[in-house]
């Protein structure tokens, strides 16, 4: 049986409601086509969600697709059929009107690419729904304009539904392993989904609203005495060259002071935000798997002094060799500035950290010292490289100023060794510290523009040397660190085969103790025995995901014996052993077992309990392009097979019943 929890709902609901979930991609795909109207319809999101049913077999692929691609092209017919009616009176009509800015941007477009506009066009966010417009008001031919529409609508339906379905798939791989798996995924989709919406509506929306505020200031202090106005105009005078990174400097100021501070106030007056700790640390922990953690403490080891202080001084070696000697000042009074307030608030609030065996390395947890130094180092080194360089360098330098303090910051919480709040008030303390210094050196630095790229590799260098060398010595050490509390039950062999084997888990324990397969055999013996009993009843273990093994997926007719097995959790830990007997070239049996107990053989002896499912899995073909072994609901015939070859080696193994259910002890 293999229940997934919300999932499996979902895919109940849109497979006996797949005409609403067509009728949406197709509705979606037809408005962001259309004149103005596509620049706020979410059709690429639509159509993620409809490739992700795809992937979760809701809906047909090719009905999806042909639905998809329909609509992209009647869209793009209705605005281009719009133009050629309306021609220049066009700008007149509502909502075109309301958007003159957004008409010019796409005559300009259209001007310097022709024709191929029509089909590059659809992949450009507000010009998508314009340039169809515009190459109607030309009089571009309607075969051309078809041949560019009908292609780009393809190449738009394979662009936005294949990511869905990938994502689709893998939520369903990650179901059969562990629902903590999906809800983990879908945090992960809904947060990058959330980071890249806000950064579109800050940028389409808010940023107006900054210029605006920026012209009004202009013009009240423009003429006025006093310090304030010299300190207030270069932020806000646009004919400065500095006045952009000013402006976004100073709002970097005062937003994350408001933040930093806005959280402290909640602390001590241990208000809501306290509250909500508690709740954002227990889901995040009732999510936590074994294989997640391993990523995280790789990820938060990024983050640690060993690769921060390599990464400081390597960037510090750099600005001497070259002398830039005040650049170098500002480098060395961030850093250092930046943890003697993380240790000053640290001991000064005197906050405790989550009941972790972290808390006996580092007491305290407020601020997170990894977060805030991650912020300060990668934020203020993105700053320096970037400034004075074009747009499309800054941009490539903060896609990784932003994107490894995120990681660092959300696998602190996700380890539980900070409260959101602390995560919070670094990101806060953070980017105003940066902010203010950004404001220091632009008045007060006039040293020759740091070399970009020169840099950036002394630092992308350093950062993966270090990460790895640390990774290597001290990965397993941190393991122990950020691992689970966790404790070991031990019982007498008598009391476990009289009544204590009803005591351990009836089954695989998901989220939020969600039941999945039963577990129907309990096995106490070494290690060593164990695999021997199993070995001499033509048991093996299964390929390894490491090796090339893993790639036979993607060969449908690979024989499912030579399938890796899937992995399943239990309470978020990776079953520790698994053997698998093949049963024909499209069945086999596997057994999944967890150490979940120690039982007292004699006074001087004491074995591990094993516990675990036993199941039947089926080769099944997913899209005629890879192979997959799907868990069949009974089990029968292979606990069957199992106990007979088990007994004829002299084993004693027992069938009891648990809630109708058989479970097998051995011994």
């Amino acid at each position: 049986m293999e229940s997934h929890f919300h999932l499996q709902s979902l895919i109940g609901y849109f497979s006996e409601h797949a005409t609403l979930a067509l009728a949406a991609v197709f509705a979606a795909s037809f408005l962001e086509a259309v004149a103005v109207i596509g620049t706020v319809i979410p059709g690429s999101t639509v159509a993620f969600a409809g490739g992700m049913l795809i992937g979760l077999k809701v809906i047909d692929p090719w009905v999806t697709g042909g639905v998809a691609v329909l609509g992209a092209v009647l869209g793009d017919g209705l605005s281009y059929w719009i133009g050629h009616r309306y021609r220049d009176s066009i700008r007149s009509l509502w909502p075109i009107s309301r958007h003159p800015e957004l008409f010019d941007r796409g005559q300009a477009y259209f001007a310097a690419h022709g024709g191929k506009s029509v089909f590059l066009a659809r992949f450009l966010g507000p010009l998508r729904a314009i340039v169809p417009v515009i190459a109607g008001m030309s009089n571009m031919r309607a075969p051309q304009f078809y041949a560019m529409n009908i292609l780009s609508a393809f190449g738009w339906a394979v662009v936005h539904l294949v990511p869905g379905v990938l994502f689709g798939a893998s939520l369903q791989i990650a179901g059969a392993m562990s629902t903590r798996l999906v809800v983990l995924l879908a945090l992960v989709a809904v947060v990058v989904w959330l980071v890249l919406f806000v950064t579109r509506v800050g940028v389409r929306i808010a940023w107006p609203y900054v210029r605006t505020l920026q012209t009004r200031i202009l013009l009240h202090a423009t003429g006025r005495p006093g310090v304030l106005a010299r300190l207030v105009l270069p932020l806000v005078d646009p004919a400065r060259r500095e006045s952009v990174p000013l402006l976004v400097a100073a709002t970097l100021l005062i937003g994350g002071a408001w933040l930093f501070l806005g959280v402290v106030e909640d602390i001590v007056n241990n208000d809501t935000l306290v509250r909500v700790d508690r709740s954002i640390y227990e889901a995040l922990q009732a999510i936590r798997t074994g294989w997640v953690d391993d990523v995280m403490v790789t990820i938060t080891a990024l983050g640690s002094a060993y690769v921060t202080v390599a990464v400081i001084a390597a960037v510090a070696l750099w600005l001497a060799a070259r002398r830039h000697w005040q650049t170098l000042a500002y480098w060395l009074a961030a850093v250092a500035f930046a943890e003697l307030l993380v240790v000053a608030l640290k001991y000064g609030l005197e906050r405790r950290r989550p009941d972790t065996h972290y808390a006996s390395v580092d007491l305290y947890s407020f601020p997170s010292g990894h977060a805030a130094l991650s912020i300060v180092v990668y934020g203020f080194l993105a700053f320096l490289l970037g400034y004075h360089k074009p747009a499309w360098q800054k941009l490539a330098l903060a896609v990784p100023a932003v994107t490894i303090p995120a990681l660092v910051a959300f696998s602190r919480l996700y380890l539980g060794v900070h409260w959101f709040s602390d995560v919070i008030a670094s990101i806060g303390l953070g980017l105003s510290w940066i902010g203010l210094l950004c404001i220091a050196y632009i008045h007060h630095v006039h040293e020759k523009p740091v070399r970009t790229l020169p840099m950036a590799i002394v630092v992308f260098t350093t950062f993966a040397f270090f990460g790895t060398v640390y990774a290597h010595r001290y990965h397993e050490r941190d393991l122990g660190r950020y691992a689970k509390t966790t404790t070991i039950r031990v019982m007498a062999l008598g009391d476990w085969i009289g009544h204590d084997w009803q005591t351990l888990p009836a089954a695989r324990v998901e989220f939020r103790g969600q039941h999945e397969e039963p577990f129907s055999i309990q096995w106490v013996a070494s290690e060593e025995r164990l695999r021997s009993a199993l070995a001499a009843a033509n048991w093996r273990g299964p390929a390894d995901w490491a090796s090339a093994a893993s790639l036979l997926w993607l060969i449908p007719a690979t024989p499912i014996a030579d399938l890796p097995v899937l992995p399943k959790l239990h309470q978020g830990q990776i079953a520790t052993l698994t053997f698998l007997h093949s049963v024909d070239a499209r069945t086999r049996n596997v057994i999944r077992l967890w150490h979940l107990a120690d039982v007292t053989v004699d006074s001087a002896q004491t074995e591990p309990l094993w516990a675990g499912i036993l199941t039947e899995e089926r080769e099944q073909t997913e899209f005629h392009l890879a192979a997959t072994a799907r868990t069949s609901a009974d089990n029968a015939s292979a606990r069957e097979s199992l106990a007979a070859a088990l007994r004829s080696q002299g084993l004693i193994v027992e069938e009891r019943a648990l809630g109708g259910r058989p479970v097998l002890l051995v011994r």
